[in-house]
C-alpha cells in the first residue's frame, strides 16, 4: 500500500500571478459604482493601455501620455498589496476613468484572482478588474 502525501497551501504564488505578467483593464468599480461599459469604451479605442509587473516594479500606460512607474509588494497569504507610484505623482489632467484607476492603484490594499484575471482593490467599493494579455 502506498500513501501519497500532498502539501496544500492557501498561499498564492506571487511570482506566477504578478511577475512578468501584463494586464489589460477590463472593468472598474469606484465607490460602489460599476463602470464596465465606460471602461471598455475608453480602453478599446486604442489597445495600448496596460499594467505590468516585474520583480519589484510596476509600469504601465493608463491613457495617451500617462505612463506609470513605481514599486509594488504583495503577500500571498493575506493577499495584501501595496503600490507606490513614483511617476507621475498625481493624475492631474487625466480623464475621469484614468483618475479613478490611478487612485485605486495608489491606495491599493489587496488583490484577488490569479494569473489570468485579477482585481486590485482599494476597499470593498473600489477596485480595478484586469485580465492577463498572456
Amino acid at each position: 500500500m502506498c500513501l501519497l502525501l500532498i502539501a496544500c497551501s492557501n498561499d498564492d504564488d506571487i511570482n506566477e500571478i504578478f511577475i512578468n505578467n501584463r494586464f489589460k483593464i477590463t472593468g472598474l468599480t469606484y465607490n460602489g459604482q460599476k463602470t464596465v461599459k465606460d471602461v471598455k469604451e475608453f480602453y478599446e479605442v486604442n489597445d495600448t493601455y496596460w499594467i505590468a509587473f516585474s520583480q519589484s516594479a510596476i509600469t504601465g500606460v493608463l491613457q495617451p501620455g500617462m505612463k506609470i512607474e513605481g514599486t509594488w509588494n504583495a503577500d500571498g497569504k493575506s493577499r495584501e498589496l501595496s503600490i507606490n507610484l513614483t511617476s507621475p505623482r498625481s493624475a492631474e489632467g487625466a480623464s475621469d476613468i484614468c483618475s479613478k484607476v490611478f487612485s485605486i492603484l495608489t491606495h491599493a490594499t489587496s488583490y484577488s484572482g490569479d494569473k489570468n484575471v485579477m482585481k486590485i482593490k482599494w476597499d470593498n467599493g473600489s477596485f480595478i478588474e484586469m485580465s492577463s494579455e498572456k
